[in-house]
């Protein structure tokens, strides 16, 4: 299923396994918004970020997972999370 959305995102980034990706989506939204990490609202508000973590982390084969999507708001901007191009986006 794609998903398509009315505007190039502001920030993209990649992601792999090694990394904490509930990082890499504050990270991206720090720098979409040209603010510090501090200044973005708590993650926790939104979902957890060990679900997030889990949702996304290799399977229990460790092969990494080929498809899935998630998307939601935070800080005002629309967050993606993509396990088949392996990519944050974030969008106004």
């Amino acid at each position: 299923m794609n998903i398509t959305y009315p505007s190039e995102p502001v920030h993209r980034t990649e992601y792999d396994d090694r990394e904490d990706l509930s990082f890499v989506v504050i990270d991206a939204v720090a720098i979409a918004s040209g603010s510090s990490h501090a200044e973005i609202g708590p993650l926790n508000d939104v979902l957890g970020p060990e679900a997030l973590c889990d949702l996304f982390a290799p399977r229990t084969n460790g092969q990494g997972r080929s498809g899935g999507v998630i998307s939601f708001h935070l800080d005002g901007y629309r967050v993606v999370i993509d396990a088949a191009t392996r990519e944050v986006r974030v969008y106004e």
